[in-house]
């Protein structure tokens, strides 16, 4: 099952954020996501910005209108092509998980409708995706970037 990160389009520190996509990135997650809100920074140049100190990750936005095709192709050249059409591929959006437990449930419930699931960005989620067999709770832990 593909995990996709739901990023939110506002953030304090450009360092840390773009140090969480990294970090999410080294823990196996398939794609980091954006959502147009209207009410953050623009998703499709801040998914520019992830693609620029990533290798693998690919970027999705979740978006309501349609994209201006000049825009996609600007993103899926700055990615080298790792921007996920919008359509192409079926995800479902789920809650963050509260434990190691909650979270192997979800990624073994048959998911007959989707290719994914995309959980929102928590520092909680980083210790379980690194360590999903560790039976430590670590919800002290607060996501640190180096």
């Amino acid at each position: 099952m593909k995990v996709g990160v739901l990023f939110s389009a506002r953030f304090d520190d450009p360092g840390e954020f773009l140090a969480d996509a990294r970090a999410m990135e080294a823990a196996g997650v398939d794609s980091v996501w954006m959502e147009e809100t209207g009410d953050g920074l623009d998703p499709m140049l801040t998914l520019a910005a992830i693609a620029a100190v990533t290798n693998q990750l690919r970027l999705g936005l979740l978006h309501t209108k349609p994209l201006e095709p000049n825009r996609v192709a600007t993103l899926q050249r700055l990615s080298r092509e790792r921007f996920i059409p919008p359509s192409s591929e079926r995800w479902r959006r789920v809650d963050v998980p509260a434990d190691r437990e909650s979270w192997a449930r979800t990624l073994e419930e048959p998911h007959t409708d989707a290719d994914g699931v995309i959980v929102p960005m928590d520092p909680r989620l980083l210790d379980i995706l690194r360590h999903p067999d560790d039976a430590i709770d670590r919800s002290d832990l607060v996501l640190a970037q180096g």
